[in-house]
């Protein structure tokens, strides 16, 4: 179904505003990603990016060394004492 919508200022940039239905129905909100290609019939494709990285590639490029190290939050005050 071929809709329209206008566009609009943002910043110095022009933005394209998607109705709350379709960002619903793609599970998008406003800190999502979407990649776009632009046809030689001059057509512009968005898709949305679903990015699902395993442990392994999230940390592929760190270089860093993590010890890891007990914390005292303090006295128990609550419920998390133990009986």
């Amino acid at each position: 179904m071929e809709r329209t919508i206008n566009l609009g200022y943002w910043g110095k940039s022009i933005g394209l505003r998607l109705p709350k239905n379709v960002t619903e129905a793609l599970g998008l909100d406003s800190n999502s990603s979407v990649s776009y290609v632009l046809t030689d019939n001059k057509e512009l494709i968005i898709k949305p990016v679903y990015e699902h990285k395993t442990i392994k590639e999230r940390f592929k490029n760190y270089t860093g060394s993590y010890h890891g190290e007990e914390l005292d939050w303090g006295e128990d005050v609550g419920e998390e004492i133990i009986k």
